[in-house]
């Protein structure tokens, strides 16, 4: 029974009966060490009647193994595998190396760990339990933290125990958290009168109590540190007490009391990481220490063996027994067990145990360790990968073959989200780059990094630079970084800079595929941001042309192309190929697991959506990519997503979302100058003050907006901005860059949109009613319905203003059924008072069952009724099909309907009901 933890008892108890009654549940519990994490685990997993326990924790000795505390965890229910999707089965089976396997993503490893305990708790309820969880490596740390965060109806409940007080420390965002104190006084008392021999004076519990915090290790093993003399008040306590960071040293006292054979067998059980009896018993051999020397450690209660297994008592013994330890006994205990670790299976553990009993370099240990980092990125465990190309890096002679290594270090880094290990292994790389090969490799990384973490500009500064080395050596990787120093230019700003960019590019010569569309895509990047719209759009179109035979060419060392072939697409304004490529790119990063590309291609994905229409399907998105950005730490990407969602609040006419999400992606934008969110954080600003009439607020906001691309896809707005603002000389000049390239493009909505503005510029003239049914005219070739709504609304609002009332009406009513279509609310009242003022009553739109239903409903539904099965949904969302089954019987009943096809024939996915398999036509122009 646990003293003086009711409330803590009853909250993981709650946790334990909402499982058990269909909801997951997780709670992360924190304290300092001895503070009785431990214990209250152990009272968990006593109150889990009917239910699957699953248990493990973290050791420091194996925070460099991927996969290892996962593997420990998941053990019991690993049959579970074979009904889980092909990919996630493979995933999960080559990282806990169960079988040969290819990995470049924890993501999709991570998805597969919800799956398989999902899978687990379709047979009972299940309790994970991990302790210690800070000593968990870094890649099991993750997945097991992704899975948490997606837990809703599959019948888990998960408990970690994490200390406070360690360098290294479990991150958990977005779960709940749990901090425990010392026991109060009542319950401390009751503690140390139940494990004390003799009765305590007043003065020693006090002291006790006082000296500890009501700390229960340091009340038990300080307690049992005092001779019976001090705890009865015969003999005065120390003064101070040894509590704190000392309690380490009260296990150790007793240690130091064994026979020293004895101490030797807990350092080599300390050192080993696996707690295999086998294993400490064998390299204690080789030391000379007999398996009798292990019979006073259980003893003195500070090992228990069970099995094949030993286990310290607690954590922090095998802490002060390695630490304590000379450098010396430390490396011969590695280098003992490292000779008994002959097992194909044991070869990372060998590696490791043999690079850390090394003092000096060592090609032959180095080779091992580089092996180990290799088999370790196989598995995406790209943290313990990281580390073992460094190690190996410090273990070997030779400048040439470290440089190598390093680098292998920085890629591991930089895929496992480690930026600023990655920026430290450069700098150390960074001199021993004495060819132009090298020193262009090291520059692109820190590109990347810079592009990815830092200041855009500055990554277009290290991208040229590496561009300007390979020049001669290598033109297609040389072009290739100059169109990502294109992306980072005009990601902060600088047109003229890109206009250079294309410069250096011209003397490039790569006649294949993929070097042909990169150095189309440079070139129409340099014309376009030149302001020679004509040239521009040409190259960009013959770029999209090639898009396919590129993207088939290009490698790991290539993963941008979609990207830059889906940039293109919205450079262009053309819809149908921005959507094709961006949505092509998630479905693979989706598939692979991807987390960095998926969460790229989400908010461009969405503004193609956001043009042609599908509103709904671009929020589902945005919302789903932005919980990934935030638990990925990608601050330029969640910046983006921010301040496209701001812009559908913006159009749909919600002002507290729209100015709320609008600051916060200004606010991360600011802090590294990435000018392209937040001038769309503006364009936000820009259309909800155009929806709410307000256009001296329009205007101001559209004169904040003056770089490329974003002054071109907001130039309808910026120019009905200054036309309703009666700066009709501005609007003119607008217009006039609108036009030009709408013509250049052929895009038939541009050209509409552009109509549009010239018959608000003309006011009520013949002009304008010749010019908005030109408009309309275009319309019908466009594919963008809210354009088309608002020439509508232009052209009804002419018509009544000349007094043809009745042919305005037909006008504004469209307009009105079209901003209703796309919940465009602001627009929608606009309309409906100009509809009044010309004579007619419109009523309001009643509110569909389908806005009752959330952002991941709606996605849900959308993908159910693209013919995905449960388990096909559920592996596109990175949730559990329990939780898509869940999800969806709420769709239902907020619909009214009871089976998947009643949900296709209401047609509540996307009008144009794309499978998210991947697309193989070319992309075409509009």
């Amino acid at each position: 029974m646990l003293l003086g933890r009711d409330a803590e008892r009853a909250r993981i108890a709650g946790l334990l009966d909402e499982a058990r009654g269909g909801r997951s549940g997780v709670l992360v519990l924190r304290g300092e060490p001895g503070v009785g994490k431990s214990a209250l685990l152990a009272d968990a997993i006593e109150g889990a009647a009917g239910m699957t326990v699953l248990s493990g924790g973290g050791i420091e000795s194996e925070t460099h193994l991927p996969y290892a505390g996962l593997h420990q965890i998941v053990r019991p229910v690993l049959a579970g595998l074979d009904q889980l999707p092909d990919p996630q089965a493979r995933a999960l089976r080559g990282a806990l190396g169960l079988e040969a396997g290819v990995g470049d993503e924890w993501f999709l490893v991570s998805l597969a760990v919800l799956s398989l305990l999902a899978e687990a708790a379709e047979q009972a309820p299940v309790l994970c339990v991990v302790d210690d969880a800070h000593w968990l490596d870094d890649a099991s740390s993750e997945s097991l933290a992704f899975a948490a965060r997606r837990l809703e109806a599959e019948r888990i409940a998960m408990l970690f125990a994490a200390r406070d007080t360690e360098v290294r420390r479990f991150e958990a965002p977005g779960l709940d958290e749990l901090s425990l104190s010392g026991l109060g006084v009542d319950a401390s008392a009751g503690l140390l009168d139940r494990i004390a021999d003799v009765p305590l004076s007043q003065e020693a519990r006090e002291r006790l109590i006082d000296g500890t915090g009501g700390n229960p290790l340091a009340l038990i093993e300080l307690s049992s540190r005092l001779s019976e003399a001090e705890l009865t008040g015969l003999e005065p306590l120390a003064e101070p007490l040894p509590v704190g960071s000392r309690i380490e040293d009260a296990f150790l006292s007793r240690v130091r009391r064994l026979p020293e054979a004895t101490q030797t067998m807990l350092l080599v059980a300390a050192a080993e990481d696996t707690g295999a009896t086998a294993t400490v018993v064998a390299a204690a051999d080789r030391l000379g220490v007999e398996l009798s020397a292990l019979d006073e450690a259980e003893r003195a209660d500070l090992v228990r063996v069970r099995g094949p297994q030993l286990a310290f008592r607690h954590p922090l013994i095998r802490s002060a027994v390695y630490q304590a330890a000379p450098l010396s006994q430390r490396l011969a205990a590695h280098e003992a067990l490292a000779s008994v670790l002959v097992a194909d299976a044991d070869l990372d553990r060998r590696a490791w145990h043999r690079a850390i009993a090394c003092v000096e370099p060592d090609v032959s240990v180095a080779r091992e360790l580089e092996e180990a980092a290799q088999r370790a990125r196989r598995r995406s465990g790209f943290v313990a990968a990281s580390l073992a190309f460094e190690r190996a890096a410090t273990l070997t002679p030779g400048e040439r073959d470290r440089l190598r290594l390093l680098t292998g270090a920085v890629e591991g880094a930089w895929f496992s989200g480690r930026l600023g290990r990655a920026l430290a292994l450069l700098e150390r790389a960074r001199p021993l780059a004495h060819d132009a090969a090298a020193r262009a490799e090291i520059d692109a990384w820190r590109g990347l990094i810079e592009l990815n973490a830092g200041v855009p500009a500055d990554a277009g500064e290290l991208l040229l630079a590496a561009a300007a080395e390979l020049a001669e050596t290598d033109a297609r990787r040389a072009l290739y970084l100059l169109g990502l120093a294109c992306v980072a230019a005009g990601y902060s700003g600088k047109g003229p800079t890109v206009t250079g960019i294309a410069d250096r590019a011209s003397d490039l010569d790569a006649d294949d595929g993929l070097g042909r569309f990169l150095a189309r895509f440079v070139r129409g990047m340099g014309a376009y941001f030149g302001g020679d719209f004509s040239a521009g759009a040409a190259d960009l179109q013959a770029a999209l042309e090639l898009a396919d035979e590129a993207d088939a060419a290009g490698s790991a060392g290539y993963r941008g192309i979609l990207l830059l072939a889906g940039g293109a697409g919205l450079f262009l304004g053309d819809d149908g190929a921005a959507d094709l490529l961006n949505r092509r790119l998630a479905f693979r990063a989706r598939a692979a697991g991807h987390l960095p590309l998926l969460t790229q291609a989400l908010p461009r994905l969405a503004l193609a959506e956001i043009g042609s229409g599908h509103w709904a399907a671009a929020a589902a998105g945005l919302s789903d990519g932005i919980r990934l950005a935030r638990e990925g730490g990608q601050h330029q990407v969640l910046g983006h997503m921010l301040a496209v969602q701001a812009l559908l609040a913006g159009l749909r006419g919600d002002e507290h979302e729209c100015r709320e999400l609008a600051a916060e992606a200004g606010e991360l934008a600011s802090r590294r100058s990435f000018v392209h969110v937040a001038l769309t954080a503006q364009w936000a600003l820009l259309a909800l003050e155009l929806g709410r009439g307000d256009a001296e607020e329009a205007l101001g906001r559209a004169r904040e907006i003056t770089e490329l691309p974003l002054r071109l896809w907001t130039g309808p707005d910026r120019v009905e901005a200054a036309v309703r603002a009666d700066e009709r000389e501005l609007a003119a000049a607008w217009l006039a860059e609108l036009e030009a390239w709408a013509s250049s493009t052929g895009q038939q909505w541009a050209i509409a949109a552009a109509l549009r503005c010239r018959g608000l510029l003309a006011g009520e003239t013949e002009e304008a009613d010749r010019v908005f049914a030109s408009a309309l005219a275009a319309c019908n070739e466009s594919v963008r319905p809210f354009e088309r709504a608002r020439t509508e609304l232009a052209f009804g609002e002419f018509l009544r203003r000349t007094r043809r009332r009745r042919e305005a009406r037909e006008h504004l009513g469209a307009a009105l059924h079209g901003f209703d279509s796309l919940g465009a609310a602001a627009w929608a009242e606009r309309a409906r008072v100009e509809l009044r003022a010309s004579g007619q009553t419109a009523r309001r739109r009643e509110p569909s069952t389908r806005d009752d239903l959330t952002a991941q409903e709606l996605q849900i539904a959308r993908l159910v009724a693209e013919g995905l099965s449960n388990r096909d949904v559920a592996a596109q969302l990175f949730l559990s099909p329990r939780t898509i089954d869940f999800h969806l019987r709420n769709v239902f009943r907020k619909l009214g309907i009871s089976s998947r096809m009643q949900l296709v024939q209401l047609e509540l996915a996307r009008a144009d009901a794309v499978a998210e398999a991947e697309p193989a036509a070319a992309p075409a122009r509009a």
